[in-house]
């Protein structure tokens, strides 16, 4: 019988995290007691198998009984993780746009598509969904250079998600940033990259659009 910290084990390791204690600062958990769930010292409760269960898109039911008859979807987990040719849907009408490393990080966005494909799921049904051409290696290895962010412009923002922040509306070319979003006020963002690692924070006031990423295309 599978135990539930292999299920935990598993979304961990398809939404492409070296170790627990890469989830642990990934998803703000307790490290201590995520790695003792994972191996298994402590057992896993209905409340953490929950807060587990939204970080990874499963169920808590999937994590402690496996009952939800397969485990997620790759797709269905995080930005990390790519989108399989079997999760692809739908005409090819689903927008790609490129972007160029402008100064201090930032990227310029050019709103006239470079490539039509097919529609990932997550973005089936999604008004205005994009995919953007990664350059640069600040997000590295969430993101590398050439992998495509598959974006949902009408999701809220989310702590613990990856967001493309834009000065104005995006429309011809327009200014943007691709971080990880740690947690946000009235004010500010405060945003997180990889490489280099550092943590800070913007103005929402400069940076007002805040798109949310939910899934990538590897660059081939």
């Amino acid at each position: 019988m599978v135990e539930p910290k292999v299920r935990l084990r598993e979304l961990r390791e398809k939404a492409g995290l070296s170790g627990p204690a890469e989830a642990a600062r990934r998803f703000k958990f307790n490290e201590n007691t995520y790695t003792s769930h994972e191996n298994g010292n402590r057992p896993i409760s209905k409340k953490a198998a929950q807060k587990y269960a939204e970080a990874y898109g499963a169920t808590a039911g999937w994590i402690l009984f496996g009952n939800d008859n397969q485990s997620p979807r790759p797709a269905d987990i995080l930005p990390q993780v790519p989108i399989p040719a079997s999760e692809l849907v739908g005409p090819t009408d689903f927008p790609v746009y490129a972007a160029a490393q402008g100064g201090n990080g930032h990227l310029i966005v050019s709103f006239d598509a470079i490539d039509w494909v097919k529609r990932p799921a997550p973005l089936a049904r999604v008004k205005g969904g994009y995919g953007l051409l990664i350059d640069g290696e600040s997000m590295t290895p969430a993101f590398r250079p050439g992998d495509t962010a598959l974006v949902h412009p009408h999701l809220p923002p989310e702590r613990g998600t990856d967001v493309i922040l834009y000065h104005t509306p995006p429309d011809g070319e327009a200014e943007a940033i691709i971080k990880h979003l740690i947690g946000f006020s009235d004010r500010e963002w405060t945003l997180e990259q990889y490489r280099p690692p550092e943590e800070f924070k913007e103005f929402r006031q400069e940076w007002p659009i805040c798109h949310r990423v939910v899934g990538k295309y590897s660059r081939r």
